[in-house]
């Protein structure tokens, strides 16, 4: 609806600004799974009354998330500043994000099946589902895991060495590993990890992506 235009823009804007990802905030709303989120975070469908709630709950001007309208709107030179600063703010970010899009797609410019998104504990933050489907498992049943439990045991110690020596950040490293199935199953998989530095928190991120080898 026209009444509703952008809403899904906005709300991903005040989810990342107060929890800086979507897994956070589902956390802290008791939401079980991210991907609950993707039909509102796309704008395919609204937010119904109990998402609603929740939002409230956390803080949100739903009012703003809804309409653009907020509740509480400054006027003359606090509306300039508070403007001023947003798109600092936002060029910013804008920058960011071209710059890790150029280095993507630099550094892994191949196909993938798999991705997922590993907190600085190495245990599963985000993933898609086709990163279950990959490993033979349920909708669901990455959740929590530590990614090392995947790779065979005699491949284990490897990967958890080269994990850990990706001190500067910013550099992708490809490996080829042999993964566990969820029915116990052993394939080959050729897959590349980029360890992402997130200062503001202070810990690190791994970004993976995956695919069968031939």
């Amino acid at each position: 609806m026209h009444i509703y235009k952008d809403f899904h823009f906005r709300l991903r804007e005040y989810i990342l600004k107060k929890h800086g990802s979507v897994s956070a905030f589902c956390r802290a709303v008791g939401i079980k799974y991210p991907a609950q989120m993707t039909p509102y975070l796309k704008g395919q469908s609204m937010p119904g009354k109990k998402m609603l709630d929740k939002l409230e709950k956390d803080g949100a001007d739903i009012g703003w998330i809804l309409h653009g309208k907020p509740k509480h709107q400054p006027g003359g030179m606090g509306a300039s500043l508070m403007t001023s600063s947003y798109k600092v703010e936002m060029e910013q970010i804008m920058r960011r994000m071209r710059l890790l899009s150029q280095q993507m797609n630099e550094a892994l410019p191949v196909s993938f099946q798999a991705y997922a998104v590993l907190n600085s504990s190495l245990v599963f933050e985000e993933f898609t589902r086709s990163f279950e489907k990959f490993l033979g498992y349920e909708p669901g049943g990455l959740t929590g895991m530590h990614f090392p439990d995947l790779i065979h045991p005699d491949d284990r110690q490897t990967v958890r060495e080269y994990l850990a020596s990706d001190h500067a950040g910013g550099t992708p490293r490809d490996l080829v590993s042999r993964f566990v199935m969820a029915d116990g199953r052993s394939f080959v998989v050729e897959w590349s990890f980029y360890a992402n530095n997130l200062l503001e928190r202070g810990c690190r991120e791994y970004v993976i992506l995956a695919t069968r080898s031939n």
